[in-house]
């Protein structure tokens, strides 16, 4: 037979809840204060900083873009290392990535060099950047975007420059036109790589600047295409990028070809 719960049994009753009671508040801390942290980190906003490598590597590709090294030109680390104040180790590692990224080529026991390109490397060049821009195009038309302020500045541009016969300030212009056309479909993706292929066509026209001069036929190419996008004929911007980039293609391959055969005949 049961025994009835007495004075004792109950004063354990009231122990045993008691004890629940602290270990259930114990336990639920961690969890308030957890809430807390989250809240306190939800607050912070992204720092936004670029190593050492990574400005070393954007001090390069600009210097490529001003036409400041050319074709074949070597980087060493330990002069750069000097000239940027720098150890060697973050000029190392923005030489790699550029490498990696094929704006620079290596060799083996010689260095770093900004590379050369024959007619086929220009092809291929093209043949991407067509791809990227019809890419770019087709988003513009299709998602109706119409913020191309930013296009039609640097198309303005390239037509003063043009009746000014500003050939280099035409060529440079030539390439904002087109990273501007990428950079309006918002695609980090895209930009990031049209800017890679940009930095290899300008690689190609400076090794040929004493014989390639932008033109008037050339700022007009430009105006079709943007006229297109604004009226939204898909089709016929997407046959004006095509031409125009196998154009440009077929000009630069055929300097660059006999441009080697003066070389080798010299």
């Amino acid at each position: 037979m049961a025994k009835e719960p007495g004075p004792q049994n109950n004063r354990h009753a009231s122990d045993d809840e008691s004890e629940l009671s602290q270990a259930a508040a114990t336990i639920s801390k961690p969890k308030t204060a957890s809430r807390k942290r989250s809240d306190v980190v939800a607050t912070f906003e992204p720092v936004h900083t670029e190593s050492t490598a990574g400005m070393i590597a954007t001090q390069i590709r600009e210097a490529l873009m001003a036409g400041a090294l050319g074709p074949g030109s070597q980087l060493a680390e330990s002069e750069l290392a000097i000239r940027l104040k720098v150890s060697r180790g973050p000029v190392r590692e923005a030489l790699q990535r550029l490498v990696q990224e094929g704006i620079l080529t290596e060799v083996r026991n010689r260095g770093v060099f900004v590379p050369k390109f024959d007619a086929g490397d220009v092809a291929d060049i093209y043949l991407a950047r067509q791809a990227i821009e019809s890419a770019a195009v087709t988003t513009l038309i299709e998602n109706n975007v119409t913020e191309t302020q930013a296009l039609e500045r640097v198309l303005r541009r390239m037509n003063t420059a043009v009746k000014g016969t500003r050939w280099s300030t035409v060529a440079s212009l030539d390439a904002q036109f087109h990273q501007q056309l990428v950079k309006a479909t918002s695609s980090p993706r895209l930009v990031r790589m049209l800017d890679t292929l940009i930095l290899e066509s300008r690689i190609c026209i400076l090794a040929l600047e004493d014989v390639y001069q932008a033109t008037e036929d050339l700022v007009e190419e430009h105006n079709h295409i943007f006229d297109a996008i604004q009226r939204r004929d898909k089709a016929l911007a997407l046959q004006l990028i095509t031409e125009h980039m196998k154009d440009a293609a077929r000009r630069l391959g055929v300097l660059l070809e006999a441009q080697g055969d003066v070389l080798n005949n010299s």
